[in-house]
Protein backbone atom coordinates (compact mmCIF):
# COMPACT_ATOMS: atom_id res chain seq x y z
CA UNK A 1 0.00 0.00 0.00
CA UNK A 2 1.24 3.47 -1.27
CA UNK A 3 1.97 5.41 2.35
CA UNK A 4 2.18 8.93 0.28
CA UNK A 5 -1.09 8.35 -1.56
CA UNK A 6 -3.33 6.56 1.17
CA UNK A 7 -6.71 7.82 1.45
CA UNK A 8 -8.14 7.01 5.21
CA UNK A 9 -11.97 6.57 5.14
CA UNK A 10 -13.81 7.61 8.49
CA UNK A 11 -17.03 8.03 9.49
CA UNK A 12 -17.55 11.49 8.77
CA UNK A 13 -16.28 10.89 5.28
CA UNK A 14 -18.05 7.92 4.51
CA UNK A 15 -21.24 9.46 5.49
CA UNK A 16 -20.79 12.51 3.53
CA UNK A 17 -19.49 10.64 0.33
CA UNK A 18 -23.11 8.64 0.30
CA UNK A 19 -25.34 11.27 1.72
CA UNK A 20 -24.35 13.48 -1.32
CA UNK A 21 -20.81 13.10 -3.75
CA UNK A 22 -20.95 16.94 -4.46
CA UNK A 23 -20.38 17.47 -0.86
CA UNK A 24 -17.62 15.53 -0.92
CA UNK A 25 -16.24 16.37 -3.89
CA UNK A 26 -16.51 19.97 -1.90
CA UNK A 27 -14.92 19.04 1.15
CA UNK A 28 -12.19 16.79 0.54
CA UNK A 29 -11.39 17.31 -2.90
CA UNK A 30 -11.88 21.40 -3.35
CA UNK A 31 -11.13 21.63 0.27
CA UNK A 32 -13.77 24.50 -0.30
CA UNK A 33 -13.58 26.54 3.42
CA UNK A 34 -16.73 25.16 5.18
CA UNK A 35 -19.32 26.97 7.73
CA UNK A 36 -20.28 25.99 11.06
CA UNK A 37 -23.21 26.59 13.15
CA UNK A 38 -24.06 27.27 16.86
CA UNK A 39 -24.73 23.85 17.60
CA UNK A 40 -21.65 22.19 16.29
CA UNK A 41 -19.92 24.65 17.80
CA UNK A 42 -21.56 24.14 21.30
CA UNK A 43 -20.97 20.26 20.43
CA UNK A 44 -17.25 20.91 20.06
CA UNK A 45 -17.24 23.03 23.14
CA UNK A 46 -18.58 20.42 24.95
CA UNK A 47 -16.02 17.68 23.76
CA UNK A 48 -13.20 19.39 24.81
CA UNK A 49 -14.46 20.11 28.44
CA UNK A 50 -15.66 16.72 29.10
CA UNK A 51 -12.22 15.54 27.76
CA UNK A 52 -10.52 17.74 29.89
CA UNK A 53 -12.69 16.82 33.22
CA UNK A 54 -11.09 13.37 31.98
CA UNK A 55 -7.69 14.25 33.24
CA UNK A 56 -6.45 13.42 36.64
CA UNK A 57 -4.80 17.02 37.36
CA UNK A 58 -8.59 18.31 36.90
CA UNK A 59 -10.31 16.01 38.91
CA UNK A 60 -11.29 18.33 41.69
CA UNK A 61 -13.27 20.61 39.09
CA UNK A 62 -15.21 17.43 38.29
CA UNK A 63 -15.91 16.93 41.89
CA UNK A 64 -17.11 20.32 42.28
CA UNK A 65 -19.42 20.19 39.58
CA UNK A 66 -21.11 17.08 40.55
CA UNK A 67 -21.60 18.18 43.92
CA UNK A 68 -23.55 20.84 42.79
CA UNK A 69 -25.17 19.32 39.96
CA UNK A 70 -23.62 22.70 37.98
CA UNK A 71 -21.03 23.49 35.84
CA UNK A 72 -20.52 26.86 37.41
CA UNK A 73 -19.22 25.16 40.47
CA UNK A 74 -15.70 24.80 38.89
CA UNK A 75 -15.19 28.59 38.19
CA UNK A 76 -12.49 27.65 36.06
CA UNK A 77 -14.73 25.70 33.88
CA UNK A 78 -17.08 28.42 33.93
CA UNK A 79 -14.41 30.95 32.42
CA UNK A 80 -13.53 28.21 29.54
CA UNK A 81 -17.25 28.01 28.53
CA UNK A 82 -17.65 31.86 28.16
CA UNK A 83 -14.01 32.12 26.68
CA UNK A 84 -15.03 29.62 23.45
CA UNK A 85 -18.40 30.93 23.37
CA UNK A 86 -17.15 34.65 22.68
CA UNK A 87 -14.30 33.01 20.44
CA UNK A 88 -17.26 31.82 18.09
CA UNK A 89 -19.30 34.55 18.49
CA UNK A 90 -22.23 33.02 20.02
CA UNK A 91 -22.08 34.03 23.65
CA UNK A 92 -25.57 34.68 25.16
CA UNK A 93 -27.45 33.25 27.87
CA UNK A 94 -29.41 30.54 25.52
CA UNK A 95 -26.61 28.70 24.53
CA UNK A 96 -24.26 29.36 27.69
CA UNK A 97 -27.38 27.77 29.25
CA UNK A 98 -27.45 24.94 26.75
CA UNK A 99 -23.43 24.18 27.48
CA UNK A 100 -24.21 23.99 31.16
CA UNK A 101 -27.09 21.48 30.86
CA UNK A 102 -25.00 19.21 28.28
CA UNK A 103 -22.27 18.73 30.32
CA UNK A 104 -24.02 17.65 33.30
CA UNK A 105 -25.84 15.47 31.18
CA UNK A 106 -22.11 14.12 29.76
CA UNK A 107 -20.73 13.62 33.89
CA UNK A 108 -23.34 10.91 34.24
CA UNK A 109 -23.53 7.52 33.57
CA UNK A 110 -19.85 5.87 34.65
CA UNK A 111 -18.02 8.90 33.31
CA UNK A 112 -14.43 7.36 34.32
CA UNK A 113 -15.62 3.46 33.77
CA UNK A 114 -15.39 2.92 37.72
CA UNK A 115 -14.90 -0.63 37.00
CA UNK A 116 -12.93 -0.71 34.16
CA UNK A 117 -9.45 0.59 32.64
CA UNK A 118 -9.72 4.34 30.76
CA UNK A 119 -7.73 4.56 27.74
CA UNK A 120 -6.41 7.51 26.87
CA UNK A 121 -9.30 10.50 25.90
CA UNK A 122 -9.70 10.95 22.14
CA UNK A 123 -8.11 7.78 21.68
CA UNK A 124 -7.03 7.87 17.71
CA UNK A 125 -6.28 4.89 15.90
CA UNK A 126 -5.32 3.91 11.94
CA UNK A 127 -6.29 0.75 10.84
CA UNK A 128 -4.44 -0.10 7.28
CA UNK A 129 -5.95 -3.27 6.03
CA UNK A 130 -4.83 -5.55 2.84
CA UNK A 131 -7.68 -7.97 2.64
CA UNK A 132 -10.00 -6.66 2.10
CA UNK A 133 -7.87 -3.38 1.01
CA UNK A 134 -8.97 -0.34 3.22
CA UNK A 135 -7.74 2.42 5.20
CA UNK A 136 -9.60 4.10 8.34
CA UNK A 137 -9.05 6.11 11.29
CA UNK A 138 -10.79 8.08 13.57
CA UNK A 139 -11.04 9.08 17.17
CA UNK A 140 -12.92 7.85 19.95
CA UNK A 141 -14.12 10.14 23.00
CA UNK A 142 -13.81 7.35 25.51
CA UNK A 143 -13.51 3.87 25.72
CA UNK A 144 -13.41 2.04 28.91
CA UNK A 145 -11.78 -1.92 29.10
CA UNK A 146 -13.75 -4.24 31.51
CA UNK A 147 -11.79 -7.19 31.08
CA UNK A 148 -13.45 -9.27 33.97
CA UNK A 149 -16.55 -8.96 31.46
CA UNK A 150 -14.67 -9.27 28.37
CA UNK A 151 -15.69 -6.03 26.74
CA UNK A 152 -14.49 -2.75 25.97
CA UNK A 153 -17.14 0.18 25.99
CA UNK A 154 -16.74 2.96 23.67
CA UNK A 155 -18.18 6.16 24.55
CA UNK A 156 -19.59 9.00 21.82
CA UNK A 157 -20.96 12.29 22.82
CA UNK A 158 -23.61 13.12 20.72
CA UNK A 159 -24.80 17.24 20.66
CA UNK A 160 -27.39 16.75 18.05
CA UNK A 161 -31.15 17.38 18.59
CA UNK A 162 -32.46 13.74 18.06
CA UNK A 163 -31.56 10.46 19.16
CA UNK A 164 -30.57 7.50 15.72
CA UNK A 165 -32.92 5.81 14.75
CA UNK A 166 -34.40 3.20 11.91
CA UNK A 167 -31.80 2.24 9.59
CA UNK A 168 -29.39 5.23 11.01
CA UNK A 169 -29.63 3.38 14.30
CA UNK A 170 -29.47 -0.62 13.11
CA UNK A 171 -26.49 0.33 10.83
CA UNK A 172 -24.95 3.14 12.19
CA UNK A 173 -21.68 3.80 10.23
CA UNK A 174 -19.69 5.45 13.08
CA UNK A 175 -20.63 2.30 15.53
CA UNK A 176 -19.72 -0.22 12.96
CA UNK A 177 -16.09 1.87 12.56
CA UNK A 178 -15.82 1.87 16.03
CA UNK A 179 -16.94 -1.52 16.91
CA UNK A 180 -14.46 -2.35 13.86
CA UNK A 181 -11.67 -0.77 15.35
CA UNK A 182 -11.91 -1.76 18.45
CA UNK A 183 -11.75 -5.93 17.67
CA UNK A 184 -8.92 -4.66 15.63
CA UNK A 185 -6.86 -2.95 18.88
CA UNK A 186 -8.22 -4.77 21.37
CA UNK A 187 -9.30 -8.20 19.91
CA UNK A 188 -9.85 -10.20 23.37
CA UNK A 189 -12.54 -7.78 24.23
CA UNK A 190 -16.16 -7.41 22.88
CA UNK A 191 -16.78 -3.96 21.47
CA UNK A 192 -20.09 -2.27 22.38
CA UNK A 193 -20.80 1.18 21.52
CA UNK A 194 -22.23 3.81 23.57
CA UNK A 195 -23.95 7.12 22.30
CA UNK A 196 -24.54 9.62 24.58
CA UNK A 197 -27.00 11.94 23.47
CA UNK A 198 -26.12 15.37 25.69
CA UNK A 199 -29.57 17.10 24.39
CA UNK A 200 -31.15 14.30 26.56
CA UNK A 201 -31.50 14.67 30.41
CA UNK A 202 -33.26 11.79 30.70
CA UNK A 203 -32.78 8.61 28.63
CA UNK A 204 -29.86 9.94 26.73
CA UNK A 205 -28.39 6.70 25.89
CA UNK A 206 -28.48 4.32 22.79
CA UNK A 207 -26.28 1.40 22.67
CA UNK A 208 -25.25 -0.82 20.10
CA UNK A 209 -23.51 -4.06 19.46
CA UNK A 210 -22.61 -6.12 16.28
CA UNK A 211 -21.16 -9.54 15.39
CA UNK A 212 -18.12 -10.55 13.80
CA UNK A 213 -20.18 -11.56 10.69
CA UNK A 214 -21.70 -8.31 10.48
CA UNK A 215 -17.99 -6.59 10.97
CA UNK A 216 -16.55 -8.58 8.68
CA UNK A 217 -19.02 -7.72 6.08
CA UNK A 218 -18.48 -4.52 6.59
CA UNK A 219 -15.16 -4.70 6.07
CA UNK A 220 -15.96 -5.73 2.39
CA UNK A 221 -18.13 -2.42 2.42
CA UNK A 222 -15.36 -0.88 3.38
CA UNK A 223 -13.04 -1.81 0.41
CA UNK A 224 -15.35 -1.14 -2.13
CA UNK A 225 -16.09 2.53 -0.46
CA UNK A 226 -12.24 2.65 -0.22
CA UNK A 227 -11.96 1.92 -4.24
CA UNK A 228 -14.54 4.23 -5.06
CA UNK A 229 -13.01 7.03 -2.71
CA UNK A 230 -9.40 6.50 -4.57
CA UNK A 231 -10.59 7.02 -8.35
CA UNK A 232 -13.13 10.22 -7.33
CA UNK A 233 -13.07 13.08 -9.08
CA UNK A 234 -15.45 16.07 -10.59
CA UNK A 235 -16.85 14.03 -13.04
CA UNK A 236 -18.02 11.10 -10.45
CA UNK A 237 -19.00 14.24 -8.25
CA UNK A 238 -21.67 14.68 -10.20
CA UNK A 239 -23.50 11.21 -9.72
CA UNK A 240 -25.01 10.82 -6.45
CA UNK A 241 -26.61 14.49 -5.45
CA UNK A 242 -28.57 15.09 -2.78
CA UNK A 243 -30.73 17.07 -4.56
CA UNK A 244 -31.97 13.66 -7.11
CA UNK A 245 -32.59 11.67 -4.13
CA UNK A 246 -36.57 11.28 -3.04
CA UNK A 247 -37.28 13.34 0.32
CA UNK A 248 -36.41 10.79 3.32
CA UNK A 249 -39.46 8.81 4.97
CA UNK A 250 -40.09 9.55 9.01
CA UNK A 251 -37.42 7.37 10.47
CA UNK A 252 -34.66 8.09 7.86
CA UNK A 253 -33.39 10.85 9.18
CA UNK A 254 -31.85 14.19 7.98
CA UNK A 255 -30.96 13.11 3.86
CA UNK A 256 -31.96 13.55 0.43
CA UNK A 257 -32.82 17.44 -0.83
CA UNK A 258 -33.25 18.36 2.51
CA UNK A 259 -29.98 18.38 2.87
CA UNK A 260 -30.13 21.07 -0.08
CA UNK A 261 -32.33 23.32 2.00
CA UNK A 262 -34.97 24.85 1.04
CA UNK A 263 -33.13 28.95 0.22
CA UNK A 264 -33.80 29.97 -3.59
CA UNK A 265 -30.51 31.79 -2.92
CA UNK A 266 -27.87 33.04 -0.68
CA UNK A 267 -29.07 35.38 2.05
CA UNK A 268 -33.09 34.31 1.42
CA UNK A 269 -34.93 35.40 4.96
CA UNK A 270 -37.53 33.17 6.68
CA UNK A 271 -41.06 35.10 7.84
CA UNK A 272 -39.71 35.43 11.45
CA UNK A 273 -36.66 37.08 10.29
CA UNK A 274 -34.31 34.67 10.50
CA UNK A 275 -32.00 33.70 7.36
CA UNK A 276 -32.63 30.48 6.01
CA UNK A 277 -30.55 27.03 5.94
CA UNK A 278 -29.72 25.80 3.17
CA UNK A 279 -25.77 23.83 2.38
CA UNK A 280 -22.96 25.43 2.59
CA UNK A 281 -22.06 24.69 -1.39
CA UNK A 282 -25.53 25.27 -2.22
CA UNK A 283 -24.51 28.58 -4.23
CA UNK A 284 -21.37 30.62 -6.06
CA UNK A 285 -18.70 32.55 -3.56
CA UNK A 286 -15.33 33.74 -3.69
CA UNK A 287 -12.75 32.27 -1.52
CA UNK A 288 -9.09 32.25 -0.81
CA UNK A 289 -6.51 29.01 -0.73
CA UNK A 290 -2.95 28.65 0.82
CA UNK A 291 -1.07 26.52 -1.84
CA UNK A 292 2.46 25.68 -0.99
CA UNK A 293 5.23 25.48 -3.85
CA UNK A 294 3.56 22.45 -6.04
CA UNK A 295 0.12 24.33 -6.08
CA UNK A 296 -1.89 21.81 -3.72
CA UNK A 297 -4.34 23.62 -1.83
CA UNK A 298 -3.22 23.32 2.31
CA UNK A 299 -6.48 24.98 3.84
CA UNK A 300 -9.32 27.54 2.29
CA UNK A 301 -11.16 30.08 4.01
CA UNK A 302 -13.59 33.29 2.73
CA UNK A 303 -11.49 35.98 4.90
CA UNK A 304 -8.21 36.61 3.08
CA UNK A 305 -6.72 37.87 6.61
CA UNK A 306 -7.70 34.90 8.15
CA UNK A 307 -5.41 33.09 5.82
CA UNK A 308 -2.45 35.83 6.15
CA UNK A 309 -1.85 35.12 9.98
CA UNK A 310 -1.25 31.21 8.70
CA UNK A 311 0.68 31.70 5.91
CA UNK A 312 4.46 30.02 5.83
CA UNK A 313 7.56 30.23 4.01
CA UNK A 314 6.66 28.97 0.42
CA UNK A 315 3.28 29.14 0.54
CA UNK A 316 1.08 31.66 -0.90
CA UNK A 317 -2.24 32.33 -1.09
CA UNK A 318 -4.94 32.38 -4.23
CA UNK A 319 -8.13 33.99 -4.83
CA UNK A 320 -10.82 31.36 -6.36
CA UNK A 321 -14.32 31.19 -7.74
CA UNK A 322 -16.93 28.39 -6.83
CA UNK A 323 -20.02 28.29 -8.84
CA UNK A 324 -22.26 26.84 -6.96
CA UNK A 325 -23.86 22.82 -7.16
CA UNK A 326 -24.38 21.54 -10.07
CA UNK A 327 -27.95 20.64 -9.04
CA UNK A 328 -28.97 24.54 -8.02
CA UNK A 329 -27.31 26.15 -10.92
CA UNK A 330 -27.46 26.21 -14.45
CA UNK A 331 -24.29 27.87 -15.76
CA UNK A 332 -21.03 25.99 -16.65
CA UNK A 333 -18.60 25.74 -13.38
CA UNK A 334 -15.52 26.41 -13.59
CA UNK A 335 -13.53 25.14 -10.40
CA UNK A 336 -10.00 25.34 -11.50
Amino acid sequence: MDKKNIVYLSASRIKTFESCSWLYWCKYGLKLPDTTNAGAQKGSLCHLILELLLKPRHKKHFDAITKLSDMEASEAVKRLAIKHLKNYGIYDDEHYQDVRDMILVGLNYDFFGEKGTLESPEYEFRIENENPKYCVMGYIDKAISYKKDKKMLIADYKSGKKKFEGEELESNIQAMVYSLASRKIWPRLKPIVRFIHLKYGENPIQELEYSQDALKGFEYYLEAIYNQMEKFDEKTAKGNLAADKPFPKKDEGFKGPLQCGFAKYEGQIKKDGSPMWHCAYKFAFDYYVVEDKTGKVLYSSKDENELKNKLKKGQKIVKKNYGGCPAHNSKSIDLI
